[in-house]
């Protein structure tokens, strides 16, 4: 089931993360054997569920949501609630006189942005296994580094950062082991690009200069960040208005975004769906009374939310829950949806 404690994930998460983005007409230059480790584009799309063992606890439930935004750029969040947010970009770039997979991860943390960039400096293929390594684009991996490996139709990735300016002791920081449940997930979008494909979606050369931290190539303003949330392209925000029953005005909610339903007219609940159809879970504050979710890929969505009585992060029996509510989200748009939590789970 989903047993995660989201907030506290997202704290932890946002200390060592980054993301990425687009151009709208890239130029083909280099074949893809040409790019260390171009296969991480197509292996780690899809959906994976799993779980998560970081330096805060062990998660039952996690799920990573990686589908193409263009030809050669994969991108999946992470979204705790209200500024509170990890994304993470695997793209090709220019870089260090290459073309580069590199990765990007940060988002919001409260009010502070976050921004770093990775790139890939070890891929190995041995015995049906793949491994990858994504270094700080200026600290190296002395600074931080992330890993993909896949064996046996399961991904393990971890992320590990430094002890006071040194990885001679790193620490590691998450452990998400999963499988993909639903590769289907990012079919609509990989045909429409074409994807994967030898382009670069952005030149970083000489785009690590000035920085807050001369050994990280991390940006804390999003005006200085050289890949901006305004340079994505085919993602969309989505609006949810929240009316709560009279019997929980003040109550935080648990928000789950799915790509079937959870919970039916009957208040009954579909388990399966809620294990494997999950893309997001989001904490909505009492004081909210309307959610918006960014960087969401285009689909057909579930909206649902509920009061999680008992505590168990899942809907369930004596839990105050909206009807699952099906929204078409299309590309670069921001509908709007409207649900009411006012159905007792039986």
């Amino acid at each position: 089931m989903l047993k995660l404690t989201i907030l506290t994930l997202s704290l932890m998460l946002a200390a060592t993360f980054s993301f990425g983005c687009g151009d709208d007409d890239p130029e083909p230059s280099s074949e893809s054997d040409n790019i260390l480790g171009f296969s991480l584009l197509e292996e780690l799309s899809g959906h994976w569920v799993g779980s998560n063992k970081t330096a805060f606890g062990d998660y039952d439930w996690f799920a990573f949501d990686f589908r193409p935004i263009s030809a050669s750029h994969l991108h999946s969040i992470y979204e705790g609630g209200t500024n509170s947010n990890i994304i993470t970009s695997i793209f090709i770039a220019d870089f260090e006189g290459e073309q580069k997979i590199m990765g990007r991860n940060g988002g919001w943390l409260g009010n502070q942005y976050r921004a770093t960039y990775f790139v890939l400096d070890v891929y190995e293929n041995t015995d049906g296994s793949s491994y990858y390594r994504l270094v700080d684009a200026v600290g190296k991996e002395n600074r931080a580094y992330m890993e993909f490996r896949f064996e046996n139709d399961t991904m393990y990735f971890d992320a590990y950062k430094d002890n006071s300016g040194t990885l001679d002791q790193p620490l590691h920081h998450m452990g998400f082991k999963g499988t993909n449940y639903n590769p289907s997930f990012a079919d609509a979008a990989t045909n429409l690009f074409s994807y994967p494909q030898a382009v670069s979606e952005v030149d970083l050369e000489n785009k690590f200069t000035n920085l807050i931290d001369p050994d990280s190539a991390l940006f804390l303003e999003e005006n200085e960040d050289p890949f901006p949330k305004s340079q994505h392209g085919h993602l969309s925000d989505l609006v949810i208005n929240i009316n709560r029953d009279n019997s929980i005005p003040d109550a935080q909610l648990l928000l789950y975004l799915s790509t079937e339903p959870l919970v039916n007219t009957a208040g009954e609940i579909d388990f399966e769906n809620t294990d494997t159809k999950v893309v997001r879970t989001i904490d909505v504050l009492g004081s909210e009374d309307f959610y918006e979710t960014t960087y969401l890929h285009p689909d057909n969505y579930y909206i649902t939310a509920f009061a999680d009585n008992d505590a168990n992060l899942f809907p369930s029996s004596g839990d105050i829950s909206s009807v699952s509510k099906a929204i078409n989200v299309s590309p670069e748009s921001t509908p709007d949806v409207s649900i009411s939590v006012d159905t007792q789970i039986p």
